[in-house]
């Protein structure tokens, strides 16, 4: 799993470097006369990934934004219920975009982008891939005991 999870964050890099190398070389290309058109909707189909990839990896590491101004009120066995309801509330959350994203996807499928004619399932799946991505967060987790990851290891960091 420590394997797969770092491979998500390699690619999420990746893309990111893609993206502005993408845009900087459409940028340049418009700026001597010959612009590449293309350029805008691949780095829009990466950030689309980029992004899921991010956001997942963010809810592994609970770096999410939280509000527990409240909640640290409670004794500690309610914030620990507080914080059960609220994994439960997420992972229903997800589940619903896993079912729609992938239904949307579906339905789009036979949609290409206007420049490059790329499927626009390869854009709107990463709506779904990311929302599967962090249900296995949200289930490992879980299985954990929603046990607070408060440590982060500066390597890991982008």
């Amino acid at each position: 799993m420590k394997y797969f999870r770092k491979t998500e964050l390699v690619l999420a890099r990746l893309g990111l470097i893609a993206i502005v190398l993408i845009i900087l070389f459409g940028g340049i290309s418009r700026s001597i006369g010959h612009p590449v058109i293309w350029s805008l909707e691949i780095a829009m189909v990466l950030f689309a990934w980029v992004s899921m990839f991010a956001i997942d990896y963010a809810f592994q590491t609970r770096r999410h934004i939280g509000i527990d101004a409240l909640t640290n009120l409670f004794p500690p066995h309610l914030q620990r219920l507080c914080l059960w309801f609220n994994e439960i509330c997420i992972l229903g959350f997800l589940f619903c975009g896993v079912w729609y994203g992938f239904n949307f996807t579906w339905t789009t499928h036979n949609q290409v982008l206007p420049v490059t004619e790329i499927s626009l399932a390869w854009l709107n799946s990463a709506v779904p891939t990311g929302c599967l991505l962090m249900v296995v967060t949200s289930l490992s987790f879980i299985l954990q005991g929603c046990r607070e990851k408060t440590a982060v290891v500066q390597e890991e960091t982008c």
